[in-house]
């Protein structure tokens, strides 16, 4: 069933009052975490929080299962406030290729160090997208594409891509990270 014409299931019938309330709550002491995971803000969420400006600061979003999708990746992406991350997780967003292209271009994300896009339904399509653009994330260290639907071109692309990176860390199979070797 697709909900993405309503209103409710995308969170526009959020005040955007209620998640300045979330954040607040969420956000460390020294407004430079902000953990939202499994907080459902959807896409007006991810929209509210890319414009308030007391954000600024902020260097480590945890942003999970908020089911905000390639809208809300956009708006993250382009956001003129969010520009101080070093570390973002998007787990489970269903952002698709759509929402990764967003991220590949984005100029307001060259300082991330880590980004976590893990199962987000992300094909051949967006990894060959994002590898095109990955050379230009020159902090980025680590990189987790765990658990989507990409297959030998993407994976191949993204393994050429981190050779011209500062990549370190580039997961692509579910067992990846969660192996104790003796």
């Amino acid at each position: 069933m697709d909900y993405s014409g309503n209103k409710t299931a995308m969170g526009q019938d959020r005040a955007s009052s209620e998640t300045e309330g979330i954040v607040s709550m969420n956000l460390s002491k020294d407004g430079k975490t902000l953990d939202l995971t499994a907080t459902y803000l959807k896409e007006y969420g991810a929209k509210d929080i890319s414009q308030m400006e007391k954000l600024r600061p902020l260097t480590n979003l945890a942003f999970g299962t908020n089911l905000c999708g390639a809208k809300g990746a956009k708006w993250l992406a382009q956001s003129k406030v969010l520009v101080n991350l070093t570390s973002l997780n998007l787990f489970y967003n269903k952002i698709g290729n759509e929402g990764v292209k967003y991220i590949a271009v984005s100029d307001n994300l060259l300082s991330l160090q880590n980004l976590v896009i893990t199962d987000n339904e992300i094909t051949d399509e967006g990894a060959i997208t994002l590898a095109k653009f990955l050379p230009l994330f020159t902090n980025l260290l680590r990189l987790d594409l765990r658990l989507n639907r990409i297959k030998e071109d993407g994976k191949n692309a993204l393994k050429e891509a981190q050779n011209n990176s500062a990549v370190k860390h580039l997961l692509l199979d579910k067992v990846e990270g969660f192996q104790v070797k003796s």
